[in-house]
């Protein structure tokens, strides 16, 4: 006993990996010296304290406990847990349910694992896998992507969304006589640019490919998104113009239509506004 108590008492002690045990009224039994380098309390500051200290979410706590008590055990529960000093980190939570010789719960054990690196790691590949190089926009892949899945959603909250779809007047000329650095400049500043002019975390934008971009535009009917549009234009001729400025196509999504019928109204607009001149809002 004594042999086997001393083997549990090193594997404690020495594990990598944060372990953490509570009694049954959820507060801290044990917390091992790796659970004080993940969160910063020591041992003797955080026992006897509620466990829900070190989680971002305490709901998030008791719906992983539910999760325990139908299965026995959850493995590599992915969450956000919090710091002494208030950071949020990523980890891989495996917990389990302790219990007596006569069965009865005496609370549970978790064992914690520092996933930022793999949690950084993927968010980076992600964002490679989304973004345009050059401009630093979305790419027309995810605006595939998203473009359908904003078109559903506002079907299903019955709200309007509006698209955009802007082409650039002059480019070609430009590319040709300035030379493909001074045309990748170029499309670098409408980037730039586009990004100061829309709503954060509502409005999107991306490099549709050339020299052409679009724009979504959840939640906004046609007027408010003639105006965006308006606001794009401007914004850049004052980037890159006289010399480059851009045609843009609006469409309001339409009752029954798809995503694509969307972006082929925005098209038609588009070039019917290069049609009358350029440098101007169609839709």
């Amino acid at each position: 006993m004594e042999r086997n108590e001393a083997y549990l008492r090193a594997i404690l002690e020495h594990s990598g990996d944060a372990i953490i045990t509570t009694d049954p009224d959820a507060r801290v039994v044990a917390w091992n010296p790796a659970a004080e380098r993940l969160f910063g309390w020591r041992r003797e500051e955080i026992v006897g304290l509620p466990a829900d200290r070190v989680w971002e979410e305490p709901e998030e706590r008791r719906r992983l406990l539910r999760l325990v008590e139908k299965k026995g055990r959850v493995i590599d529960y992915e969450t956000r847990l919090k710091t002494r000093d208030g950071r949020i980190i990523d980890v891989s939570i495996t917990m389990s349910q302790l219990r007596d010789e006569e069965g009865r719960l005496i609370g549970t054990i978790g064992i914690s694992k520092d996933i930022r690196k793999r949690k950084k790691m993927e968010r980076e590949l992600k964002r490679l896998a989304t973004t345009d190089m050059l401009t630093s926009l979305y790419n027309r892949a995810h605006f595939n992507t998203l473009l359908v899945e904003e078109v559903e959603r506002a079907k299903r909250m019955s709200v309007p969304i509006s698209l955009a779809l802007a082409d650039l007047d002059g480019f070609k000329e430009y590319n040709d006589s300035q030379g493909h650095q001074a045309g990748d400049g170029a499309l670098r500043r409408v980037g730039r640019g586009v990004l100061t002019v829309l709503r954060r975390h509502v409005d999107s934008a991306f490099r549709y490919g050339g020299d052409e971009f679009t724009f979504v535009f959840p939640g906004t009917g046609i007027e408010d998104a003639r105006r965006a549009a308006e606001r794009l234009r401007a914004r850049i001729e004052q980037e890159v113009g006289p010399a480059i400025t851009a045609s843009i196509g609006v469409s309001e999504l339409a009752p029954g239509e798809t995503a694509k019928e969307l972006v082929r109204r925005a098209d038609r607009s588009m070039y019917e506004a290069k049609a009358l001149g350029g440098n101007r809002v169609v839709g």
